[in-house]
């Protein structure tokens, strides 16, 4: 387990590529923007609340925003960013771990007296990549890897949220499954299936039950996170030997053009990986 204080920042930008396109031009603020024709990138805020989502064919997004504006994806514009964001979290802290191009985890746990405590530190960095790259970024903050990450994401958009020590569970348990890391659509649909929807049902739940559900990996892990044990600490200058990307597709039958898309999602997903990591690929 980490260190008893809320130390650990998961920061994350806000729907990062159309966010930039929206940064670079002024006339794409506040309208639903479509990185990616063919198979939806990423998409702004604004096209998100239509129910646009990452993966989606272009036609499919169209259908449920007919006004969206639909921009080429700029690679090299998203890597500048994306450099610069990171230069900003290693001048916060030396113990930066990238987790992707517009996330990483920051352990500021040695800075109180040097800097201030976290929360100020997370203010900081927030305004920092505001004033400096002109981005919004959503910060969670709390004592382990897992529950910092679910804090960003409830926190989101261009949000800060702390969860403190003595709070954690009852911040966690409310939430439903899908905000445990590693449960996708296909998990949570077996949980459900046995009237499992929130994270307090899978902590009150035996082990062996959810292992007997989901294997034995899924299951002790699940159980694991819903009492928000962690032991993870934030791991700098990993060298990874393989990037992959991965979808749970499910029984469900899939068309050639569905399978087309997610192809290029996952796609997407590596290489924006090896870009980040600075890595090339070999056969």
């Amino acid at each position: 387990m980490s260190g008893s204080a809320a130390t650990i920042l998961h920061a994350d930008l806000d729907a990062f590529y159309a966010s930039v396109e929206q940064r670079d031009n002024p006339a794409l603020r506040g309208k639903p923007v479509l990185v990616g024709g063919g198979v939806v990138l990423a998409c702004s805020y604004e096209a998100k609340a239509r129910g646009v989502r990452t993966a989606m064919t272009g036609r499919q997004a169209r259908e449920l925003c007919p006004n969206a504006i639909v921009v080429n994806p700029r690679m090299e514009a998203y890597s500048e960013a994306s450099k610069r964001v990171f230069e900003i979290f290693d001048e916060t802290t030396p113990l930066v771990e990238g987790i992707s191009i517009d996330e990483a985890f920051l352990d500021v746990g040695g800075l109180r007296r040097l800097v201030g405590d976290p929360t100020f530190i997370a203010r900081r960095l927030r305004q920092r990549v505001r004033d400096e790259v002109g981005l919004a970024i959503t910060v969670g903050v709390a004592r382990t890897k897992f529950l910092a990450k679910v804090a960003s994401g409830v926190g989101k958009p261009d949000g800060l949220l702390v969860v403190e020590p003595e709070g954690e569970l009852d911040f966690l348990h409310p939430l439903p499954v899908q905000k445990l890391w590693g449960v996708g659509p296909v998990t949570a649909e077996k949980l459900r299936n046995k009237g499992i929807e929130t994270v307090a049902q899978v902590a009150e739940t035996h082990s062996a039950t959810l292992v007997s559900i989901l294997g034995p990996g899924a299951g002790r892990h699940i159980h694991a996170l819903a009492h928000n044990r962690d032991p993870r600490k934030v791991v700098t200058g990993r060298r990874r030997r393989s990037i992959g990307s991965q979808q749970a597709l499910g029984r469900q039958r899939r068309s050639k053009r569905e399978l087309e898309v997610i192809l290029v999602s996952l796609v997407d997903r590596v290489t924006r990986r090896l870009r980040t990591g600075d890595r090339v690929a070999r056969t």
